[in-house]
């Protein structure tokens, strides 16, 4: 008799773990919307004046959306920036088109990475709890 357990090997929406084609396909994306943020104009203040980190792009497991996480550099006009790359994804999202081979590019959401203040408050928790 087996013990092994036997799984469905359908992908689970739910499920909290990303499958490879996800993670490269995402890892692709920041490189090539990082280039394009960096080489194209787009005539926005906002854009145009801040120093833009793509921290993450988490793909759905249809790979037809994607959320950018950002962090503008001092952390200045988060909301401001969100907005005015929000209002211009879909240039991105065709500057991008010919570099990445995929069928269909996914719809873009640029979304602010909160990642650093969430591990800097438990960094000072854990200070406070030392003293």
């Amino acid at each position: 008799m087996n013990n092994f357990d036997f799984k469905s090997k359908k992908n689970n929406k739910k499920s909290p773990y990303k499958s490879q084609r996800q993670l490269k396909v995402g890892e692709e994306l920041r490189h090539l919307i990082s280039n394009v943020l960096l080489k194209e104009t787009f005539y926005d203040e906002y854009i145009s004046n801040s120093n833009i980190t793509i921290t993450e792009v988490n793909v759905s497991p249809d790979l037809k959306n994607a959320k950018v996480f950002i962090m503008p550099l001092g952390g200045k006009n988060q909301s401001e920036v969100v907005d005015s790359l929000n209002r211009v994804n879909g240039r991105i999202k065709k500057l991008i088109s010919g570099n990445i081979n995929l069928r269909q590019i996914p719809k873009l959401y640029f979304i602010i990475d909160n990642s650093f203040e969430y591990a800097k408050n438990i960094e000072d928790i854990l200070k406070n709890i030392k003293k």
